[in-house]
């Protein structure tokens, strides 16, 4: 039987699995841009959710800002990576009870978004893979 307990190895697999999931980079994804967005969002979310369990500490809520803002009390982070993902976040804000909203993201959207996630995954390995 799989261990099916959630921890940083687990978060980390998941975010490696959602961000393969859109389609290796450079290539055409079969998926539509609404569906890309999600995935790129998962895979944000796991590898967060990675660097934050191995601090032992968790995020207020999912949504991108509550995400980014718990990872800054565990570590500094780039105000530019910061903003380049905080940019995006309003694509979809299916997390507010009282804003919800959703849009679609355009290729440019989605290309800068992985750019960024490529920042954050490679944060996320080398901070679960030291400690």
């Amino acid at each position: 039987m799989a261990n099916t307990e959630l921890n940083w190895r687990t978060w980390l697999d998941y975010g490696d699995k959602y961000l393969k999931g859109v389609a290796p980079e450079g290539k055409k994804s079969r998926l539509g841009p609404d569906i890309r967005y999600n995935l790129l969002s998962m895979s944000l979310e796991s590898y967060i959710m990675a660097i934050l369990d191995v601090h032992h500490t968790l995020p207020d809520n999912h949504t991108y800002s509550d995400l980014i803002y718990a990872l800054e009390k565990v570590m500094p982070l780039d105000k530019g990576l910061k903003e380049r993902i905080l940019k995006y976040e309003n694509i979809q804000s299916i997390c507010s009870i009282e804003k919800y909203h959703t849009s679609s993201p355009s290729e440019q959207d989605l290309i800068e978004l992985r750019s960024a996630l490529g920042e954050i995954k490679v944060l996320a390995h080398e901070t679960c893979l030291v400690e």
